[in-house]
This record gives C-alpha cells, sequence and structure tokens, in this order.
C-alpha cells in the first residue's frame, strides 16, 4: 500500500510540478519532452533527442560533449527572455553537435530582438580545450546571429556540414559572425543573413555550399563590437584585436551586393593588415547592386586563382591566375582558373628524347640501324 502511495504522489508531482523524467532509447539517447528534461540531459547524459517543440525560459551552457538531435521539432526562446548573447552558449571545453533526423528541425530566436543569437561559442575560458560547435543538419536562426563568437575569447572550431544558419533581421544581421581567434569551417548547407559571414579574426575555409547576403542595399560602417558590413555574402574586417584572418574558398556559391568585401574600418597599420591571407581558389561569385564589383578589397591583391564572377576582377588575379573565358550572353562573365604547370609536358618529352637515343645507341652496336 505505501508503495502504490508512493507512485500516486510522485505521478502528481510530476504533473503539477513539472519534475522531468528522462528516458533511455536504445540508441542511448534521451527523448526530451520539455525543458527540465533538457536541462538535465546536457547536464549528465549528453545524448538529447527532441520529442516535442520547446521553449527555453533560460540560456543553456554546453560544457561537455553533447549532441542534440532536433528530430524535426522547434526551440525557441521565451518572449520575456532577454539576451545579449546566445540562446545556447558552448564554453570552452564544450562540444556541440547539431542533428536534425525529422524535417524543418530549428533552433530560433524568434522575430524579436530579445535573444541575439541562436548558438553562441566561447561564453567563456572553462577549459583549455576549444569551444566545439558541429551543424549536420536544421536551422539555427538568430535575430541578429545564427551563430556568433566573442572576440574576447578565442580558441573554436565551427564546422558546418549541413542545415541552414540565419541572421533573421536581413537589415543589421550576419548568419554567422566571428570576432575570435578561431577555425571556421564551411562544408556544406546554405548561409543567409544581412551579411552570409562576417569574419574579423581567425580562419574561414569553404569548400562548399551557398553564402549569401540579404540586405537590400550595401551598408558599412566601424563598429569595435559587432559586424560593420550589410550586404555582403562574405565580410573581410580585421578587427581592432588586429589578431591574423586567413580565408580559403575552394567551390560554392556566394552571392550579395558584393558577393565578397574586405576593408580596414579601424584604420590598422600596414604591418597589421600582412596579418590578412586571402584565398579565392573556387566557386561562383555574384555581386547584386549595379555599378559595383562582385569582389573588392581595400588592402589585398593577387587573391584570387580560380572560380567565376559576373563583374571584372582582373585586378586582383594572382600571377598563375588563367582567364578561360571573359563574356556569358550580355553579361560579363569571367571564368578563373589556375594555369597548368608545363613542366610535366617538358619532362614527358626529355625522356622521349633520350628513350631515342638509347635505342639508337643499341640497335647501331648491333647492326640494326635502317639509316646511317
Amino acid at each position: 500500500m505505501k508503495k502504490i502511495r508512493f507512485y500516486i504522489l510522485f505521478s502528481i508531482a510530476v504533473l503539477f510540478l513539472g519534475i522531468s523524467v528522462v528516458k533511455a532509447s536504445d540508441d542511448g539517447f534521451i527523448d526530451i519532452l520539455n525543458e527540465a528534461s533538457f536541462d538535465e540531459c546536457i547536464k549528465n547524459q549528453g545524448l538529447c533527442r527532441i520529442m516535442s517543440n520547446l521553449t527555453f525560459t533560460s540560456k543553456k551552457e554546453i560544457d561537455k560533449e553533447v549532441i542534440i538531435d532536433l528530430n524535426g521539432y522547434i526551440i525557441v526562446a521565451s518572449d520575456d527572455l532577454k539576451l545579449n548573447s546566445g540562446l545556447i552558449a558552448v564554453n570552452r571545453g564544450g562540444k556541440l553537435t547539431i542533428n536534425d533526423s525529422g524535417k524543418n528541425g530549428k533552433i530560433s530566436t524568434g522575430t524579436g530582438d530579445n535573444v541575439w543569437a541562436a548558438i553562441q561559442v566561447l561564453k567563456d575560458n572553462l577549459s583549455s580545450s576549444p569551444a566545439e560547435l558541429i551543424i549536420n543538419g536544421g536551422t539555427i536562426e538568430g535575430y541578429y546571429y545564427g551563430i556568433t563568437g566573442n572576440g574576447n575569447y578565442n580558441n573554436s572550431v565551427i564546422t558546418i556540414n549541413d542545415g541552414v544558419i540565419k541572421g533573421l533581421n536581413k537589415e543589421d544581421s550576419a548568419a554567422i559572425y566571428h570576432p575570435q581567434e578561431g577555425t571556421l569551417i564551411i562544408n556544406n548547407g546554405t548561409i543567409k543573413g544581412g551579411t552570409g559571414i562576417e569574419i574579423r579574426s581567425g580562419s574561414l575555409t569553404v569548400n562548399n555550399g551557398m553564402i549569401e547576403g540579404i540586405a537590400p542595399k550595401f551598408v558599412k560602417m566601424v563598429n569595435k563590437s559587432g559586424t560593420t558590413t550589410n550586404g555582403v555574402g562574405i565580410a573581410v574586417a580585421q578587427h581592432v584585436t588586429k589578431n591574423p584572418i586567413n580565408v580559403v574558398v575552394n567551390d560554392g556559391n556566394i552571392k550579395g551586393q558584393y558577393a565578397f568585401y574586405e576593408w580596414n574600418p579601424h584604420e590598422n597599420s600596414e604591418e597589421e593588415l600582412e596579418k590578412i591571407q586571402i584565398h579565392l581558389n573556387g566557386g561562383n561569385y555574384i555581386g547584386l547592386a549595379t555599378g559595383v564589383h562582385a569582389v573588392y578589397s581595400e588592402d589585398l591583391k593577387n587573391f584570387i586563382s580560380g572560380g567565376r564572377y559576373n563583374t571584372d576582377v582582373s585586378e586582383y588575379l594572382t600571377e598563375d591566375a588563367k582567364l578561360a573565358a571573359k563574356t556569358f550572353s550580355d553579361d560579363i562573365v569571367m571564368d578563373i582558373e589556375p594555369s597548368k604547370s608545363v613542366f610535366p609536358e617538358i619532362l614527358i618529352g626529355i625522356l622521349l628524347l633520350v628513350g631515342v637515343a638509347v635505342a639508337m645507341v643499341v640497335c647501331q652496336k648491333k647492326n640494326l640501324l635502317f639509316f646511317k
């Protein structure tokens, strides 16, 4: 009888007091039905499968390895939650992976500006290990930033393998804002905001995907604590921290009022600007605004070795770049590919000549020559 009373009281507590009950699936994932069970999962188990739409009333911090399967459901910030940071924060030493085994899974700040970002890396320096974020699916959207770092905290690794990253305020947002020293890798997915990506410190490698600045006009401003451009696919603007920047684009579709834009908002010295490296090896670049360029750089030259551009980018070509085609239909299109080295052809020719000479010597010794 006592045992029955206990279960009755426990059930009442679950219903009316919001006590979370977590249940592990056969694959080790915990089924998440409410905010309390989510909090317990990221604190203890680390494998969290969302089983209903959730509204977060507080910021969630990740300081260990956590995998969240959105499973087609939506996580959104409550209307009265106010954060000038991320709804989910990945601390140094934490590793967060976002999957979506269902369809249309989403993490969102909502359409208001109460919460600035969906996910922020490097809230704190809790460990010597990096803060890691991996997006394999779902939509990550924030009013100002889908994903953001913090210029005061360094050592991060962000990898986008698929999914959609959004900045919701197209007049003033970046889908990904990267002011910290860290690594940002785009393997695929769709990244769009007022500006697609703004990098102010660290390294960016783009291997594929769609990166788009959706602002209706190009705007730039000096900003010591935030983004500096709007309307750009990829923006490069060295921070007041004067940290090195390394950008490599191997492929992908980049579009905006300017597809690619580099400038020096804080008038950093020439010595500091030498820390910026840009290599556009491939990709498709489309500048949308009339009278602008697909690519503009205030400070660098000789960084385009491949890709396709809908405006003239001759002033930025590397010495070994080869202009494959200049016009397409009625619009100018520059197809650029690295020049191939002639060394292999020369080497083959030399080897053939040596082979012929050796054969002639052998034949002469054996009196096999047909001519002398």
